[in-house]
This record gives C-alpha cells, sequence and structure tokens, in this order.
C-alpha cells in the first residue's frame, strides 16, 4: 500500500511542480525520489540506472530528430518560408477556416510518418502568423499542434507509421492496417469533433475578449504589411522544403529501418533543401545554432520525463499494478481498455503503456481468441487517453515549443487528446460489438 501512494505521491509531486513552473529535471527526480523511497528501492541504482537509463534511452534514440526538428522549425521562421505559407493558406482559404487548416496540415504531416516532436517545431513558425491573423490566444497552439498526431494519426487510421500502431504487430502477427474500417470511422469522427470544439473555443475566447499575444522573442509578421510581405520568399520555395520532407520520408522508409532512420534522414534533407533555396535571406549559422539549441533543450526536458516513468516501472509496485489489471473481472476488451490507460496515465506515454501492456498481457489476450486485428486496432486506440497527463513529454514539449503556460493551455489538450479520443474508443468498441472490423 506505501508503494502506491508513494506512486500516486510522485505522481501528484510531477504534476505541482510543472504547474508551479519548476524545471521538468528537477521535477522529475523529486517525484522520483518519492517512488524510490516508498517503494525502498535502492537510492543510487534508483537514480543512477532505473532514470538514467529511460533517460539515456530515450535521448539517444531521439536525438536527431528533435535537433533537426527545431533546426527545420528555425529555417522555416528566418527564411521566411513560414510567413509565405501562412500568407498564401489565409489568401486562398480565409481567417474563417484556420483551424480546418491546421488540423489537416498536421494530419498530413503525421500521417506522413513526421514524428510528434517535429511536427510542432515544423507547425510553430506557421501558426504564429496564423493566429497573429486571425487573433486566436496561443495558449490553443500546443492542443491544436498535436492533437492530430497524438491521436487520430497515431493510433486510429490503419496504416500510420507510428509506435503504437507498430507494437501490437510484433504480439499479434497483424499488420498496420488491421481492422481498417473500425479505425478510419474512428479516425474520422475524433477529427470532427476536434473541429467543432476548436472552432467553438475560439469563438468563446473572441467573446471573452481574448487576444494573441506575441512571446517575446518572436518575430511574427504582419500579413496585412505589403511592404513586409514582398520580401518573403516564392510560395514555391517556401513550400519546397515540406513536400521535400513528406515525399523522402515516405520513400525511405521502404528502404531504411527503423522508421526514425528514414524521418531522420528525411528532415536532414529537408532542412538543406531549405538553406540552399533561401540562404540569401537568413543567416544559416544563426538559425541551425539556435535551433540546434532549442531542439537539445526540449530533449533534456523530454527525456527527463522518461527518467521518471523508468523508475516508476522498475518498481514492485509498477509489477503489482499489472497483476491487478490482470484480475480485473471484465470482458476481455474493456480489461485491456482500462489497462492500457491505467499504465499510460502512470507514464504519461502512449507508446510507453502500450509497449508495457503487450509485454506483459500479450499471451492472455491472445487466449481470449479474439479477432487479432480487433485486439489490434482497440488497444491501440486505447493508448490515446489517458496518456495525456501534465507530465506527458508530448504535453510538456508542446507547451515548451509555444512558448506558452501549462495551466493556460492543459484544460484544451486534455479535451483534445484525452476526452475527444475516448470517446472515439467508446465508437470504436461499439462498432466491434456490431461486427465491423
Amino acid at each position: 500500500m506505501l508503494g502506491v501512494i508513494g506512486v500516486l505521491a510522485g505522481i501528484f509531486i510531477l504534476i505541482f511542480l510543472t504547474w508551479k513552473g519548476w524545471h521538468m529535471g528537477l521535477a522529475t527526480v523529486a517525484a522520483a525520489f518519492a517512488v524510490i523511497l516508498s517503494n525502498q528501492m535502492n537510492i543510487w541504482s534508483g537514480i543512477s540506472e532505473s532514470y538514467a537509463t529511460a533517460f539515456k534511452n530515450f535521448a539517444g534514440t531521439w536525438f536527431l530528430l528533435f535537433a533537426l526538428g527545431a533546426i527545420f522549425g528555425k529555417v522555416m521562421d528566418e527564411s521566411g518560408a513560414a510567413s509565405a505559407i501562412s500568407n498564401y493558406i489565409v489568401s486562398k482559404l480565409g481567417k474563417k477556416r484556420i483551424v480546418l487548416i491546421i488540423l489537416i496540415t498536421t494530419a498530413i504531416l503525421a500521417y506522413g510518418g513526421i514524428s510528434v516532436f517535429v511536427i510542432m517545431f515544423t507547425m510553430y513558425p506557421i501558426c504564429m502568423a496564423l493566429f497573429k491573423e486571425a487573433d486566436i490566444p496561443r495558449k490553443l497552439f500546443p492542443a491544436m499542434s498535436i492533437c492530430m498526431a497524438g491521436t487520430t494519426c497515431m493510433t486510429f487510421l490503419p496504416g500510420a507509421p507510428s509506435v503504437p500502431n507498430l507494437v501490437p504487430t510484433e504480439a499479434l502477427g497483424t499488420t498496420i492496417y488491421a481492422a481498417p474500417a473500425i479505425g478510419i470511422l474512428g479516425g474520422i469522427f475524433v477529427f470532427v469533433l476536434d473541429y467543432l470544439f476548436f472552432t467553438r473555443v475560439i469563438q468563446r475566447a473572441a467573446e471573452k475578449g481574448e487576444h494573441f499575444t506575441v512571446a517575446a522573442d518572436d518575430a511574427i509578421i504582419d500579413l496585412n504589411n505589403e511592404a513586409q510581405l514582398a520580401n518573403l520568399p516564392p510560395i514555391w520555395k517556401a513550400f519546397a522544403p515540406i513536400v521535400v520532407l513528406i515525399v523522402s520520408a515516405f520513400v525511405l522508409m521502404k528502404f531504411l529501418t527503423p522508421s526514425n532512420y528514414a524521418v531522420v534522414a528525411a528532415m536532414a534533407l529537408a532542412c538543406i533543401v531549405g538553406i540552399v533555396l533561401m540562404h540569401d535571406r537568413f543567416s544559416p549559422k544563426q538559425a541551425v545554432t539556435v535551433g540546434f539549441n532549442n531542439g537539445f533543450n526540449s530533449l533534456v526536458v523530454t527525456s527527463s520525463i522518461m527518467g521518471f516513468g523508468g523508475v516508476v516501472t522498475a518498481s514492485p509496485t509498477f509489477t503489482n499494478i499489472t497483476q491487478w489489471i490482470l484480475g480485473l473481472d471484465m470482458s476481455p476488451i474493456l480489461l485491456a481498455c482500462v489497462g492500457i490507460n491505467v499504465i499510460c496515465a502512470i507514464t504519461g506515454s502512449a507508446s510507453g503503456g502500450i509497449t508495457i501492456f503487450w509485454n506483459t498481457l500479450a499471451d492472455y489476450m491472445i487466449s481470449t481468441g479474439i479477432n487479432r486485428e480487433i485486439l489490434h486496432r482497440i488497444t491501440c486506440i486505447a493508448c490515446s487517453g489517458l496518456d495525456a497527463m501534465p507530465y506527458s513529454s508530448g504535453i510538456v514539449l508542446a507547451n515548451n515549443v509555444g512558448k506558452s503556460e501549462l495551466k493556460d493551455s492543459y484544460i484544451f489538450m486534455f479535451i483534445s487528446n484525452a476526452v475527444i479520443p475516448l470517446i472515439g474508443l467508446v465508437l470504436a468498441i461499439i462498432l466491434y460489438q456490431i461486427g465491423l472490423c
């Protein structure tokens, strides 16, 4: 019982300190100590092994993606490419369709295999120009930038090259296209709910007199200033790096493994294309240096969260929790949905949650005799729910990139990345019950 209290105390400490604006590294270490002490774990090995191993594994795996993603975003920003794209979109579709534009753009990037971390850096300069033009509060950026990449295009849509969609294939022998009907219908349903939600939130913000605010170190172009617009690069040059990114990632995934390798190569190529085409409009050295620094800082923050998760999963309490999940008296499908969400909530990670679930309960789930494609899709969808905790790496990074406060943005992130996908999960279960696959 003490161990459970310690895990809950650790999560509370992490949320509280994060909410108060403490550095994530300090917050995760403090939370890790609460778990270590309450579970009577060895203090040194808990920090130097459990915490440090999870930290370094994540940092080592995602280092290049974070660095290149931040560099790419900076190149698009300082070259004027992001502003040119924003101006082009507004001129063609109008300010009233900005929510639809952002959701579709992020969905395309995510379904094309681009990491959610890279999408945040890529979309930030574009979104800021769009937000300024439509006078949308910046606190909505974190939620709008990751809702598609963290739900619809990560877990619902068949064929998504995401970790949650790949993990079940190893245990079940399925493909990433498992249960396409449920995935597609559920994905469309979630997309529509997100669109309606953000549209209403923006309307209410306008009614309350809330406005867009510029961050201290941002230089956002005025899309109504003809002199500034005249200095923007041609639209084909602005779009070229993004097109190269999507196309090359799709092609390289057929030849390079793992998928991260392909995305890193595509991201490097996109950065080079952007610099070559628009080097005369900005300082490539400054953009690369600042971008690398931003990416490195974000990597440390996110890796710290993984370190805390490593301590939790190494604790005896976590083993007891998984055994408790296995002993729940409910149907296998509901057990899977509850179990995955409990694990995701504890670890703050969709990928970590579904990986631990299948590593722990694969034999039991297979023994139930349920259609393996259904198991694949339902469990994949289930992990995009309570993973959206305040200490989730995606949640923290989105606020870090968006230069917003968690206390201002989290309510929108929780609804778009937890409540709405959980409603989508209910729909998926209903579709399964009526025999749709």
